[in-house]
């Protein structure tokens, strides 16, 4: 029976084969939740874009498997000022800087996913992720003699889970919603070395002349047990 109108005719592109390709484009922002004090990035928060192939196989009329690969971009910057003198300390000083601090990161992402639908209305997922750290690059703006040393390296390998909720288009475009969080610490090493060295002067005069003596100087550890990753994401994407 022939169709009087095309639209009613027209069914989700994941729905008519067993198998579908498509991609995805996502931003969004990145949170690290940890608790330490000291921040291991310039900022606890970022932003961030995912370019992904997705598969999408068909395991009943409700349900489907939901496979990517995808390259995504971490962005954590803070602004930053300051000056700094060998004769008075910092804050006093006549070699100044500004700019931003900034850890940018290329990972590539691996999620997978399971996929219950409500057709033609929306559809819920989630799964598990594996992502594997491809390049980091980092810029302080300050000058390099004034820069501590790190004493942790950016984790090679991450792990987590993921959920969303989204709705599919009869052409074969979708648009969803995408929270994720990365179980695995953001960075390896001997963390401890992230202190803060407090000092007490006590300031007196002799002969009209005024001397400061450290009455007091002791290490507080500002690092923490552990650095996790929350993301969010809006996404929209086409199956082919």
């Amino acid at each position: 029976m022939a169709c009087l109108l095309v639209s009613p005719c027209l069914a989700e592109k994941t729905e008519k084969s067993t198998m579908a390709y498509g991609a995805r484009l996502g931003a969004g922002v990145n949170s690290v939740i940890s608790d330490a004090e000291r921040e291991i990035y310039p900022s606890h928060g970022g932003f961030g874009g995912e370019l992904s192939f997705d598969v999408m196989y068909k395991i009943s009329q409700k349900l489907y498997l939901h496979p990517a690969v995808g390259v995504e971009y971490r962005d954590f910057r803070a602004y930053e000022e300051g000056n700094v003198s060998a004769d008075c300390g910092w804050g006093c000083g006549s070699e100044s800087w500004k700019g931003d601090d900034v850890n940018s990161f290329v990972y590539l992402d691996i999620p997978v996913m399971v996929q219950w639908r409500i057709p033609r209305i929306l559809y819920l997922e989630a799964g598990a992720f594996v992502d594997v750290l491809l390049l980091a690059h980092e810029e302080d703006a300050r000058p390099e003699k004034y820069r501590s040393s790190r004493c942790y390296d950016d984790k090679q390998f991450g792990a987590g889970v993921t959920a969303g909720l989204g709705h599919e288009f009869s052409s074969g475009l979708f648009v969803d919603l995408r929270v994720s969080f990365q179980l695995t610490d953001l960075v390896d090493g001997d963390r401890h070395c992230l202190t803060n060295v407090r000092e007490e002067f006590e300031m007196r005069e002799e002969n009209g002349e005024y001397h400061t003596k450290v009455v007091d100087r002791h290490e507080e550890y500002l690092g923490g047990d552990y650095y996790n990753l929350l993301k969010l994401q809006v996404g929209v994407g086409y199956w082919f």
